[in-house]
């Protein structure tokens, strides 16, 4: 075979990277060198273009990134379909802010989002309450628990054909139900920690794996993320916010910030308080950055990206 292209990256580490072709073969490589120069990083669901190294360790060598039509900075991932976001539905206790960028941040990249609330077999459930936050958003929302098999058989109906990754914090139980959608024990799954209240880092980086057509990947959880990593403004926030969004145009002034202003007619409708709590945390922080100092360039690294979508899927 003279080349290997285009190839999707499944995963990246250590400065290789397991390629797969469109007939499903699979391989090793590295990569230019120039990538770095020009600050470009390959990321898993690249499609790149490869070409035999003559490296019989590495076979092959990434010559071209192809243009992405969306990206994550966190979790790294391209050419995402939908994004999984997990929330705990007792232990650790579930992060709605987290859930909240994560949801602005996929439709302002069309990228799907699936509300899936995990635990829920669980004495003391917050299953009930979370769903009634989010439902007016429009989200899709599933709740699962490991022995809850229609909820798994749902979930593989959606990602059918997909491009697909899970992404909340560490302990809520993303490889506990990859392994579950799988069928097998696929990725390495840890135990919630008593002492700092959240769980281990089981998933150290990044993997597609190929799913019903698809690819579902497995992330490191994380914590912590803020909206200007991905460049979003003020004025961006409301998309974030379907249930805000749709009642807007009774404001009284054009550009009303939902902040408490004469005449919003966000405070005479009924919006989840927390929802509406945290959009109005994260408008008035991102309206103290500088434009300047938000700028893509300086939140994300150059890539070989389309331009995101501005509305929602």
């Amino acid at each position: 075979m003279s080349d290997f292209s285009p190839a999707r990256i499944l995963k990246g580490v250590g400065g290789q990277y397991v390629l797969a072709g469109s007939d499903g073969t699979t391989g090793v490589a590295s990569a230019r060198g120039l990538f770095r120069k020009d600050g470009l990083t390959p990321t898993p669901g690249d499609f790149v273009e490869a070409i035999p190294s003559g490296d019989p360790d590495v076979p092959w060598r990434i010559l071209t990134i192809l243009p992405r039509k969306n990206e994550l900075v966190r979790p790294t991932i391209a050419n995402l379909d939908s994004l999984i976001i997990t929330l705990s539905a007792t232990d650790p206790a579930p992060d709605f802010q987290l859930a909240d960028k994560l949801l602005t941040v996929c439709w302002l990249n069309q990228i799907e989002p699936i509300l899936c609330i995990t635990k829920t077999d669980l004495l003391n459930n917050q299953a009930e309450s979370i769903e009634q936050a989010y439902r007016p958003s429009g989200v899709t929302i599933v709740r699962t628990n490991p022995e809850d098999t229609s909820s798994h058989d749902f979930l593989r109906r959606l990602l059918i054909g997909r491009v697909v990754s899970f992404a909340g914090q560490s302990g809520v139980g993303k490889s506990t139900l990859l392994n579950q959608l799988f069928g097998v024990a696929k990725m390495e799954t840890g135990a919630v920690s008593d002492r700092i209240g959240r769980g281990r880092h089981t998933t150290r980086h990044v993997e597609l794996f190929p799913f019903s057509g698809g690819y579902l990947a497995d992330t490191p959880g994380f914590t912590s993320l803020e909206l200007s990593e991905f460049g979003v403004t003020g004025t961006d926030l409301e998309i974030g916010y379907p249930e805000i969004q749709t009642i807007a145009d009774h404001c009284r002034f054009t550009g009303c910030r939902h902040l408490g202003e004469l005449g919003c007619a966000i405070d005479r409708a009924t919006i989840d308080p927390g929802r509406l709590a945290r959009y109005r945390q994260f408008r008035t922080e991102l309206d103290r950055i500088k434009p300047y100092n938000q700028s893509r360039s300086q939140t994300q690294p150059q890539s070989p990206s389309q331009p995101r979508g501005r509305t929602r899927r």
